[in-house]
């Protein structure tokens, strides 16, 4: 591994580091259940929503981190980077709205 790739991996390393600590903060601040309650939404349901939100969040930050780190060691080839996120983009989003929607149904 070169040194350009290693000082990208240890970008990688940071941005997921960050990445972490801004979760966690949201979840010390409780800022998606109060977001929520704002709006309307029952304390319990919105709690609920605010759970599964973060740890969607934790999950989705360590799938894009292995996914970049494949790119930078050169696992992948840029196109292949590309299709791959695309694909994984699609899917996060999708569970994003998934959960949302199951919880508010539930809560209607």
């Amino acid at each position: 591994m070169n040194i350009l790739r290693r000082v990208a991996h240890a970008v990688l390393d940071l941005e997921k580091m960050r990445c972490e600590k801004t979760v966690n903060v949201f979840r010390k601040i409780g800022l998606y259940r109060r977001l929520l309650e704002s709006t309307g939404t029952e304390p319990k349901v919105a709690a609920e929503i605010e759970s599964q939100m973060l740890s969607i969040m934790e999950e989705g930050i360590l799938e894009q981190h292995m996914l970049c780190s494949r790119f930078v060691r050169g696992e992948l080839a840029f196109i292949e980077f590309v299709q791959e996120w695309k694909v994984w983009y699609g899917e996060y989003a999708a569970w994003c709205d998934r959960v949302s929607l199951d919880a508010f149904r539930y809560a209607a």
